[in-house]
C-alpha cells in the first residue's frame, strides 16, 4: 500500500483526503481479491444449503464485529457491512451454482 503518512503527519485537508483515497483504493483492491475467492468457493459447495451456510454467516458477522471493536471501531456498523457483503456473496454464489447446474443437466 502506498500510504506513507500517519494521520497526525498530515498538514492539510488535501493530504488527509489523499491518504484516505489511497486507503480506499487498497480496500477496493482487497475486496476484489475477496470477490475472486467467493467465486472460487462455489466449486467446493454441493448444494444451495451449503452456499447459504447460515451458521457460518452468523459466525463471520459476529466475528467481524468483534474484530472491529477490538480496533476501536463501531462493531454494529461492521456487522451491518458484513451482512450486506455476505448477502451479496450468497446471491452471487447461488447464481454461479445454478448456472453450473443448468449446464451439467
Amino acid at each position: 500500500m502506498d500510504c506513507k503518512k500517519m494521520p497526525e503527519e498530515c498538514r492539510s485537508i488535501e493530504e488527509v483526503r489523499n491518504e484516505i483515497d489511497k486507503i480506499d483504493k487498497e480496500i477496493i483492491r482487497l475486496f476484489t481479491s475477496r470477490d475472486g475467492l467467493v467465486k472460487e468457493i462455489v466449486k467446493y459447495k454441493s448444494d444451495e444449503e451449503g452456499i447459504i451456510a447460515r451458521e457460518r454467516k452468523d459466525f463471520v458477522i459476529k466475528q467481524r464485529g468483534q474484530w472491529a471493536e477490538k480496533h476501536g471501531l463501531n462493531p454494529k456498523l461492521f456487522r451491518k457491512i458484513y451482512t450486506l457483503l455476505i448477502d451479496n456473496n450468497i446471491k452471487k454464489e447461488l447464481e454461479i451454482f445454478k448456472s453450473k447446474t443448468i449446464k451439467s443437466e
